[in-house]
């Protein structure tokens, strides 16, 4: 073998490394990218008063990008509204206690206040709630729920939307 053939040799080598590496750098910069996911969403015809409705089941390495929920009614007004969202074993509770008809609700974070005290804020855009309250809903671990407490169940949807990337 010429030296020239050695070199065309070690040459092609390298740059097959070179290659591998690259592609393995691309692998690893993106499972420790975020990436978003579809929206995690229910409709509930019908709700059960009080009864826990998942939204987004329990899911690793989660970044709520946004929520917000409604609840449509036509006679009983509901005396609450709650969102529930559980990370990394720590429950936040959200809560409006009397949620107008149709009208969408966000969260409210309030660090004065115990994590099962916080609010849901009427909002005609999820981008009103704060910045805090989503990251406070990121986690290693995060489940999403939703409720509504009826004096008398009648027919309407429940309604609530999760925006969360996740790795």
């Amino acid at each position: 073998m010429t030296k020239m053939g050695f070199l065309r040799g070690v040459i092609n080598t390298i740059s097959t490394n070179i290659s591998t590496l690259l592609t393995n750098l691309a692998t690893v910069r993106t499972e420790q990218t975020l990436q978003q996911q579809a929206d995690a969403v229910i409709s509930q015809n019908n709700p059960v008063s009080n009864q826990l409705y998942t939204v987004l089941d329990t899911t690793t390495n989660v970044e709520i990008i946004s929520f917000g929920c409604s609840v449509n009614w036509d006679t009983t007004q509901p005396t609450n509204l709650r969102v529930i969202v559980t990370v990394d074993g720590i429950t936040k509770t959200f809560t409006c206690a009397s949620p107008v008809t149709a009208t969408g609700y966000v969260p409210s974070l309030n660090n004065s206040f115990a994590a099962s005290d916080q609010f849901l804020v009427a909002s005609a855009s999820p981008t009103v709630a704060s910045f805090a309250s989503y990251r406070e809903c990121s986690g290693r671990s995060v489940k999403v729920q939703v409720a509504v407490t009826w004096s008398t169940t009648q027919p309407t949807p429940l309604i609530c939307r999760v925006k969360y990337a996740n790795r």
